[in-house]
């Protein structure tokens, strides 16, 4: 038994509390990792899980276990990485998951990140959902706005107006609104997955007015609220990633512009689970995030998901 791959092994099933997912992720099957965890436990002569149809979980020895191992295959990587001359090279295959809206930002990024690192293989997975980083096997997330786990590492990386917009043609059928509290009279398109109401905030000089904005579409992707309010069928509020190619192309323009929504921006973060050492691969590409989406970027630019 390779008793460092055994150990990889059950750090693997113990983040992500199960034997399929730590073989999928280290790409065997589900019955080779529990065999090899039933050779660690006889080697170590404890058991590591509470094992049940529904449930994995470390017993008392098993969370010590997972512990004290942790730094030691934290040194190992670092080793291994030193020893291969890798400090600066980013190498290997980055998975990374981010909002769906941010598909031609972020894909642009990657085809510039990939010219000047060729031996970085990028596995992107878009959802809207927020996902366990660590349980499902990701290296870096981007997200938007708030952030609510504190165990993961944390950077800023950009920032995006937010805008208030609908098309031309919704407005000349139902007219502008002169106030938020307008929006009551108005199809506000939602950004929830169940229908319901949203709280908009904005902006009137150092007042703040919430407005409840209901209507008969909600959806829980950003793609698909823009493209109802292209189609004339309501009102949006949405950061400049998603609407600036439409505002400079005229498809949307915007609405209440002296009552700016509240806060005026969206930040962007990108976040790992790397506490003591992070891959090259994973640092030099939320470095390059940082640098492309600095203030000054241009969320227009992309129309179509394509470079102009």
């Amino acid at each position: 038994m390779d008793r460092l791959d055994a150990i990889a092994l059950f750090a693997r099933a113990a983040e992500t509390g199960s034997f399929s997912e730590a073989g999928r992720q280290a790409g065997i099957a589900p019955s080779s990792v529990s065999r090899r965890i039933v050779e660690l436990e006889g080697w170590i002569g404890a058991s590591l899980f509470h094992r049940t149809t529904r449930k994995l979980t470390l017993t008392e020895a098993g969370r010590a276990f997972y512990d004290r191992t942790q730094g030691v295959l934290l040194d190992l990587e670092e080793a291994r990485v030193l020893a291969g001359d890798l400090e600066n090279r980013p190498a290997g295959i980055l998975r990374l998951t981010a909002p769906s809206s941010l598909e031609p930002h972020l894909t642009a990024a990657v085809g510039d990140f990939q010219a000047r690192w060729s031996e970085v293989t990028v596995a992107l997975a878009f959802t809207d959902r927020i996902v366990d980083i660590v349980g499902e096997g990701f290296d870096l997330a981007i997200r938007m706005g708030g952030l609510t786990d504190s165990t993961l590492r944390t950077r800023k990386i950009g920032a995006a107006r937010r805008f208030l917009c609908a098309s031309p043609d919704y407005l000349s059928r139902v007219g502008s609104p002169a106030r938020p509290q307008d929006l009551t009279d108005h199809a506000c398109l939602i950004f929830r997955s169940h229908p319901g109401y949203n709280v908009w905030r904005f902006a009137s000089g150092s007042r703040a007015i919430d407005v409840r904005a209901a209507g008969r579409l909600c959806a829980d992707n950003g793609n698909a609220l823009i493209n109802a309010a292209r189609r004339g069928m309501g009102i949006v509020l949405a950061p400049e990633w998603l609407v600036g190619p439409y505002l400079s192309a005229g498809e949307l323009v915007e609405v209440l512009p002296d009552y700016p929504p509240s806060p005026k921006l969206t930040p962007l973060y990108a976040l790992h689970p790397y506490q003591r050492f992070v891959p090259p691969k994973v640092k030099s590409f939320a470095d390059f995030l940082a640098r492309r989406f600095a203030k000054g970027y241009d969320w227009a630019r992309l129309h179509n998901g394509l470079s102009s």
